[in-house]
C-alpha cells in the first residue's frame, strides 16, 4: 500500500493515527534534529508513540536547517519511498499537500481539537484544502535581528521596527 507523506513540523498523535490508518506499527521519520538538544526532544516523540505500540524507525539527516533531509525527501518520494513523516517548514509543507503526497490528519485533528488549539497563523501551514495535513511540533523563525543595544546606543542608532 502507498503510504502518504505527513509533515513535521509535524508529528505526535497525527503520526500515530497516519500509521494506524495505513495499517503499519512502524513510524519512518525523516528529520535533521540531530544535535544534542534536538535529538533529546524528538526522543519524547519517540517514548510516545511506543506507548501507542509503535515502532520507531530513525531516518536522520545531519545539517542544520534542512537542507540535506529536503533533498533526501524529493529522492525518496520520486523514487515512491515515502516515509511516514517528515519534519518540514512552512511553505514546504503546501508543496508537498499540493502534489497530493500527504496524508490526511483530519481525524486525530478534530478528535483533539486542533482548531481551536493550534493557532491560525500555524494552520495556514497545516491545512490543505480543508483537512490537516501537518502537525506543528515546534516554532521557530529565521528572520530574527540580534542587537547588541549598548553599541546600537552608542552609535545613536535605534532598533528596527
Amino acid at each position: 500500500m502507498l503510504r502518504k507523506l505527513l509533515i513535521g513540523t509535524a508529528l505526535g498523535s497525527g503520526l500515530a493515527f497516519a500509521a494506524h490508518a495505513q495499517d503499519v506499527k512502524e513510524v519512518e521519520m525523516l528529520h535533521w534534529w540531530t544535535s544534542g538538544g534536538e535529538a533529546a526532544a524528538l526522543n519524547v516523540l519517540k517514548e510516545d508513540l511506543a506507548k501507542q505500540g509503535f515502532a520507531w524507525k530513525d531516518v536522520p539527516v545531519a545539517g542544520g536547517g534542512g537542507d540535506a533531509a529536503m533533498t533526501a525527501l524529493k529522492a525518496m518520494v520520486a523514487a515512491g519511498n515515502y516515509p511516514t513523516a517528515s519534519q518540514m517548514l512552512g511553505y514546504t509543507v503546501l508543496d508537498y499537500a499540493a502534489a497530493g503526497v500527504m496524508g490526511d490528519l483530519t481525524e486525530t485533528a478534530v478528535k483533539e481539537g486542533w482548531d481551536k488549539s493550534v493557532p491560525a497563523a500555524l494552520q495556514k501551514f497545516s491545512v490543505y484544502d480543508g483537512k490537516w495535513v501537518a502537525a506543528p511540533v515546534n516554532v521557530h523563525s529565521v528572520n530574527w535581528l540580534w542587537i547588541n543595544k549598548a553599541v546600537m546606543d552608542k552609535l545613536g542608532g535605534t532598533e528596527p521596527k
